[in-house]
């Protein structure tokens, strides 16, 4: 038992800014089980934001803003910042050393700031939208799943490839197994599969886990595939890529299906 506390909190305090002690140095050989399980908490602070911006603005971009503020800082930035270096690269006309060096360079191009925009403001779109619902448990709903999708695309990913690099944090934090994604998904899905079995039954509840995995799949096989063809490989920012991809993607079926 300590030894899985000590993997999950080792993905935690990797891919998060909240502090948790660890006793030792770190121990990355569980990302794949543990990584899709910090969707958990991050989806909690989602909808911590949402619940208090509800409170003091009322369903509508106000509220959506803050419950992306509080995710974003305490998790998500890391990931932004794949996603950011992602569309700089894929802007870059060259070969795949002069993509890598674009990977690497910490400035945002006109690429970057497009990707950003439209990610955020898909997002924050599409949780107003879920905010304004009349039954407030979809929005609960998306908070619960859309997280850890998006960390099961981003195993999908690096299930699917190799590391571009033996020295970055691809390999270091590698390899990844798709199958311990999805049970470390399941696992971080169920309080929204509980939810969804007791309002709508158990097979809109099924039907959730079942999309979730096909959107997050897509995701993550889209980003592993571009990063083959002109990296060479996966490196960190194609992770954090297809996290972001998973979850705006899985928000924006989400609302297209309650359209």
């Amino acid at each position: 038992m300590k030894k899985l506390w000590h993997q999950f909190a080792s993905a935690f305090t990797l891919v998060s800014r909240l502090p948790l002690p660890l006793a030792g140095e770190p121990d990355y050989s569980g990302m794949s089980l543990f990584m899709p399980l910090v969707g958990l908490p991050a989806g909690l602070c989602l909808l911590a934001g949402g619940w208090v911006g509800w409170l003091l603005f009322g369903p509508g971009l106000l509220a959506a803003g803050l419950a992306l503020l509080c995710q974003y800082l305490a998790f998500n930035l890391f990931h932004l910042d794949g996603w950011l270096d992602t569309a700089d690269a894929g802007g870059v006309i060259g070969d795949a050393e002069k993509k890598k060096a674009v990977l690497k360079d910490p400035r945002i191009g006109a690429f970057a700031f497009f990707a950003g925009f439209m990610l955020l403001t898909g997002r924050l779109a599409a949780l107003a939208e879920l905010l304004g619902q009349a039954d407030a448990r979809w929005f609960w709903l998306a908070g619960l799943v859309v997280p850890a999708v998006g960390r099961l695309a981003g195993v999908i990913m690096a299930a699917s490839q190799q590391p571009a690099s033996q020295k970055g944090l691809a390999a270091m934090v590698g390899p990844f197994s798709a199958t311990q994604g999805a049970i470390g998904f399941c696992l971080a899905a169920s309080p929204a599969f509980l939810l969804m079995a007791l309002w709508r039954g158990i097979l809109p509840a099924i039907t959730l886990y079942l999309a979730a995995g096909l959107v997050a799949a897509l995701a993550g096989l889209l980003v592993g595939l571009w990063y083959k063809r002109n990296i060479g490989g996966y490196t960190g920012d194609a992770i954090g890529a297809a996290i972001e991809l998973g979850e705006i993607l899985s928000l924006l079926v989400l609302v297209a299906v309650l359209r």
